[in-house]
């Protein structure tokens, strides 16, 4: 295993950290070549573009990488001041609005598990690293079915995330709305309106045919 696994460290595809090796930034390349001309990627584009010009913030879609997300789309604001990320760039879950999203659709055994291996590091002074408030957060966001952050990950910015769902009802990542913190706090409730109904024209696109309303399968925590 280790034959296959270091060449590809070696030229970025994947990254090491003590044992563990998760996604470099060279599979994200890669990957986008190749869902270019997929018709999601379309959508998906075009769906952000559209979220650019009603809110005239930055948009990013996110999928898990195990212990962090990973932005594998972005479309910036064209204001010059703005919230910007690199596409390929990672976040720990527990302080950045679309990893909120991830862990509030685990179980409550993925959940715990979660907790148990992670090391809750700030990285900013604003970052929540207490567990019982961190619950309380992901299962108030199982009722909202959004995710805010306010300097959690940067000290001058916010975020609201909101989940997309496959056809299976399986989350396929979370679209945010990434603001600078002030502006973000004066327009909270549309930039949440219009990110909750973007997400969920991405999720019909993907075959989710009941949209957002219903949230995840309260089953899976009992």
């Amino acid at each position: 295993m280790l034959v296959l696994l270091r060449p590809l460290t070696e030229k970025g595809y994947l990254m090491r950290e003590e044992d563990n090796y998760f996604l470099g930034p060279r599979i994200f390349q890669f990957a986008q070549s190749i869902l270019t001309n997929h018709p999601f990627e379309a959508v998906l584009r075009g769906v952000m573009s559209d979220v650019v010009k009603e809110t005239g913030e930055t948009i990013l879609f996110a999928v898990r990488d195990g212990e962090n997300v990973v932005y594998s789309s972005v479309v910036e604001s064209p204001q010059p001041v703005r919230y910007v990320a690199q596409q390929g760039i990672n976040r720990p879950l527990f302080c950045s609005a679309s990893g909120l999203v991830m862990l509030a659709f685990d179980t409550q055994q993925e959940l715990d598990d979660y907790f148990r291996r992670t090391e809750l590091k700030p990285l900013t002074p604003n970052s929540i690293v207490d567990e019982n408030e961190l619950r309380r957060i992901i299962s108030q966001i199982r009722k909202s079915g959004y995710a805010s952050t306010a300097g959690t990950a940067h000290v001058d910015a916010a975020g609201f995330g909101v989940p997309v769902f496959r056809a299976d009802g399986n989350l396929a990542g979370a679209l945010v709305i990434g603001a600078p913190l002030e502006r973000a706090k004066r327009n909270e409730k549309s930039y949440v309106a219009a990110a909750k109904t973007a997400a969920e024209r991405l999720s019909r696109a993907l075959g989710y045919p009941s949209g957002l309303e219903e949230g995840p399968d309260e089953t899976a925590w009992h």
